[in-house]
């Protein structure tokens, strides 16, 4: 079973939401989920993992994906502000700039478990001397 992820995981990682943000949250949470659910499947990941460690990285993945969503809701890439002769304009980093729940390859990739390869008790080199 895919461990559960709360808006109150969200809030205890990040900070507290408002009534605002707490609405839409409670939404792409949905959203994260399935996306990072979809991605692992298609990994080959079809029952997660039961080790405490595994479903703590999920938990995080699913409530990082979101906070990047909710901090630049719109997707602006940069912002000014201009008073009388004053302009200042600040840049958003591409990261937090598209404006959609996304996860990353490097998320997904941390989260499909990897076999170890069987070694054998030795192994010989051949075409060395």
């Amino acid at each position: 079973m895919w461990p559960p992820v709360t808006v109150a995981e969200l809030s205890s990682r990040w900070r507290e939401l408002t009534a605002e943000e707490r609405a839409v949250a409670e939404k792409r949470l949905g959203d994260a989920v399935a996306e990072v659910q979809y991605e692992l499947q298609q990994r080959g990941v079809v029952v997660p993992p039961t080790d405490a460690l595994w479903q703590t990285l999920y938990v995080s993945t699913v409530v990082e994906m979101v906070r990047r969503y909710l901090v630049n809701t719109e997707g602006w890439l940069e912002e000014s502000t201009a008073i009388d002769d004053y302009r200042e304009t600040r840049r958003r980093d591409s990261s937090v700039s598209s404006g959609r729940v996304y996860v990353t390859e490097d998320e997904i990739a941390k989260l499909v478990p990897r076999t170890r390869r069987r070694r054998g008790a030795f192994s010989i080199v051949l075409g060395s001397t």
